[in-house]
């Protein structure tokens, strides 16, 4: 076994510290907490190698959809999904006129587009949503990232990279 000689100081919350004690309870040699740590952290790593991928949400600006979905297009996103929201941001919704009476508009109408990429496309699906949706205004929209565990094909029963690819 490879000696370990480095230390790593860890601030952890007593919910935190609970958690990590629930799993190493579960483990046949019930190891010290900060070897539980350490497996658990490895365990995460593996995990990301293994299946590397995530979700990009990006809400944007209904007039700006053709133009992201032929950016992420021409970088290879193979598929996507789009689907109509309202909401508000910073932006606090807008003033319309209709049939000559004011009216408050207090949620924006906008498009979700969420894509599923390898973690290695990450930056250049977000780098991509941006150039496109941009106008520099209020309201141009927001992206999130998140990590996706896992990913089935319903049809074929392929999972992870095989649905991707």
């Amino acid at each position: 076994m490879e000696k370990l000689d480095q230390r790593i100081q860890l601030v952890a919350s007593k919910q935190f510290n609970e958690l990590v004690d629930s799993w190493r309870r579960t483990q046949p040699d019930l190891p010290s907490r900060s070897e539980a740590i350490r497996r658990l952290v490895q365990i995460g790593m593996e995990h990301e190698e293994a299946h590397p991928m995530r979700q990009i949400t990006a809400i944007i600006r209904p007039s700006r959809y053709e133009a992201v979905r032929d950016a992420l297009s021409e970088i290879g996103i193979a598929g996507l999904t789009v689907t109509e929201v309202r909401g508000f941001g910073r932006q606090r919704g807008k003033t319309e006129i209709y049939r000559g009476a004011e009216y408050d508009v207090k949620e924006t109408p906008k498009l979700r587009i969420d894509v599923v990429a390898a973690a290695a496309m990450e930056q250049e699906v977000v780098d991509a949503i941006i150039a496109e949706a941009r106008t520099g205004k209020v309201g141009d929209g927001t992206i999130f990232v998140s990590p996706v565990r896992g990913v089935t094909r319903i049809r074929t029963g392929e999972s992870d990279e095989d649905v991707m690819g």
